[in-house]
């Protein structure tokens, strides 16, 4: 009996231990709460509304439960436990309260709910018929990711690039070579740069001192891009240059919404104009004119601002090069206008660069001969041709010039077109071109006489449908449409464009993507004449030009899984077989009279034997 005793005081004095262990650690922390409550900022005004009043007696101090909960010990009943040895127990065994605070164990808690209490078993669940025939849903083809997105990755370096040397910059040797392409093949005619400006910048980005921007490294990406394109063009083109141009490309996707709300700067403008560019010759161009829209107002803005002596920064501006850039963000929005059909960005009457030297100092913009003195600027034409382009949009082509006599204004944009025709390139022919220039000058020329084809097509399209501006002359439907026309005014502008593609590569390169719709246009105007003008016959050679010509826009409508191009490519490839059997039947005509089938001398058919 004493030995009960003894054991009841024992498990008494331990239960009592524990609350006063229990209320020593309620004490600290309440004294931890109120040293970390004044160490706080005190709010002055109350930021939330105040509770409405309640009874005080339903709010109960943390003391007061310490003293209700001493006194539930003190007059809990005492039960004798069965006589169990714990180390008889397999199970996990954890200690708590005073018991595990002088274990020596760990007893940090875990304030994360467990898993295994808080989601229920799914063992035994059967899903509803709605969610059965939701789940069906999802798994149709129209749910489905486009092709080709599983191997595109997106490396987050390109989102915020160290300032290291990138991995993605090719070996230094390359690097240079590349550099030097781009500023021989494609700055020299669009002035986006200076070269002594961008050279640096590759070099710092190769040195590792870039500032880790994601306009430093698309810039850089940019050069090397354009400069792989350029490459694919070249006689020393591979398959490997057009992937490593997207590649590229793919880079300075990710970067693009921190391009869009960077400071208005030039190098942001050059940035997105030569993004639009690699955009522009890849097998996905339609989304460039975002980019092409985007730059024309930096622009136009840093244009403004500079005349208006706003500028705050204390660094000294090259207003040339600021002046070439805005130019060149003008003509690409012009082009891209008169080829979509759609509005453009800045009307003329919105200008304030003045017209740049033809003559500058560095020569940017301008093409020379392979041997010899010839030399024209390029850069002075094509802008000449986008502010024709920019009249031919605001006077005949735009729904708010429906006031005015469009069909007077769309003739005297057709005679000053004419007239700008009249200059060094454009007298020369082809096969003279190909004789004076470089391959890649030449390449940049095309690009002059298809967007020069293009305005005229447009305004004679426009002419011949009834004077619909929101008509696209270069849609399936309608140049079909314009195939059954017996008049083209634009034919002999066509031909010469055909011409000019018997002197260049054919194929998935950038000059192709670029001037696609020019090309079918013209390939419809030039069938078209054939099939309507009786005394008008194509060659063999030329036959043979315009297959070549249905192979590319087929390889251009696979690679790029365009179903417009492809309808435009049947319509061409209709009318390319309406001519080759034209052509057979008059051979035949021609030739098949001494089988046996021959005329007699009173006129009648009579048969040899």
């Amino acid at each position: 009996m004493a030995c009960i005793r003894s054991w009841v005081a024992v498990v008494l004095i331990d239960g009592r231990e524990r609350v006063v262990e229990y209320e020593r650690r309620i004490q600290n922390l309440e004294g931890l709460l109120k040293e970390r409550s004044d160490l706080q900022p005190q709010v002055q005004s109350q930021p939330l509304q105040p509770l409405p009043p309640h009874d005080p007696s339903e709010s109960t101090s943390l003391s007061m439960w310490v003293d209700t909960l001493r006194t539930e010990v003190e007059q809990y009943p005492i039960q004798v436990s069965s006589e169990l040895d714990p180390s008889t127990y397999k199970g996990t065994y954890q200690m708590t309260g005073s018991a595990s605070s002088m274990s020596g164990l760990n007893t940090s808690v875990s304030h994360e709910p467990s898993a295994e209490a808080l989601l229920p078993s799914v063992d035994n669940y059967e899903p509803s018929a709605d969610f059965e025939e939701d789940a069906a849903l999802l798994q149709e083809y129209l749910f489905q990711p486009p092709s080709g997105l599983e191997d595109l990755t997106i490396d987050d370096s390109v989102i915020a690039p160290n300032t290291m040397c990138a991995k993605s910059l090719p070996e230094p040797e390359l690097g240079a070579s590349l550099l030097a392409e781009f500023l021989v093949d494609f700055n020299t005619v669009y002035a986006l740069y200076r070269p002594n400006e961008i050279a640096d910048h590759i070099r710092i980005c190769y040195e590792g001192r870039s500032d880790g921007t994601a306009l430093a490294w698309a810039s850089a990406y940019v050069v090397l891009g354009i400069a792989h394109r350029a490459r694919a063009q070249s006689n020393i083109a591979t398959p490997m240059d057009n992937e490593l141009a997207d590649y590229y490309l793919h880079k300075i996707l990710p970067t693009v919404s921190g391009l869009l709300i960077a400071a208005p700067t030039l190098g942001l403008v050059q940035c997105l104009i030569g993004l639009a560019m690699l955009i522009r010759t890849s097998s996905h161009s339609q989304p460039s004119g975002v980019f092409i829209s985007t730059a024309l107002r930096i622009a136009q803005f840093l244009a403004y601002e500079q005349d208006d002596g706003n500028t705050t920064s204390g660094l000294e501006v090259d207003v040339e090069q600021q002046r070439r850039v805005f130019w060149c963000a003008f003509m690409l929005d012009t082009g891209e206008s008169v080829f979509s059909n759609g509005p453009s960005t800045r009307r003329k009457e919105d200008i304030r660069a003045p017209f740049p030297n033809e003559n500058p100092q560095d020569s940017l913009g301008s093409v020379t001969a392979a041997e010899g003195d010839w030399k024209v600027n390029l850069f002075a034409l094509r802008i000449r041709l986008a502010l024709l382009q920019s009249d031919a949009i605001d006077k005949v082509l735009s729904i708010s010039a429906r006031g005015g006599d469009r069909e007077a204004a769309a003739q005297d944009v057709l005679s000053r077109l004419q007239a700008w025709r009249d200059n060094e390139v454009f007298r020369q022919r082809p096969e003279q071109l190909m004789q004076l220039l470089y391959r890649s000058d030449l390449m940049h020329v095309l690009a002059v006489e298809a967007s020069y084809f293009a305005t005229v097509f447009r305004i004679n399209a426009f002419l011949s449908l009834g004077k619909n501006p929101l008509v696209n002359p270069f849609s399936a439907d309608v140049l079909a449409i314009l195939a059954g026309t017996k008049k083209h005014g634009a034919y002999k502008d066509a031909e010469r464009l055909l011409t000019h593609l018997t002197l260049i590569p054919h194929g998935d390169i950038g000059v192709c993507w670029m001037i696609k719709s020019p090309v079918m246009a013209a390939f419809t105007t030039v069938l078209a004449h054939h099939l309507h003008a009786p005394n008008s016959t194509p060659s063999s050679d030329s036959m043979r030009e315009y297959g070549r010509i249905l192979n590319t826009l087929r390889i251009l409508a696979e690679k790029g899984q365009d179903l417009e191009l492809l309808r435009a490519r049947d319509v061409c490839m209709a009318m390319y077989s309406r001519v080759e059997t034209g052509l057979r039947v008059r051979w035949l005509e021609e030739h098949v009279d001494a089988v046996g089938i021959g005329v007699g001398s009173t006129g009648h058919l009579q048969t040899s034997k």
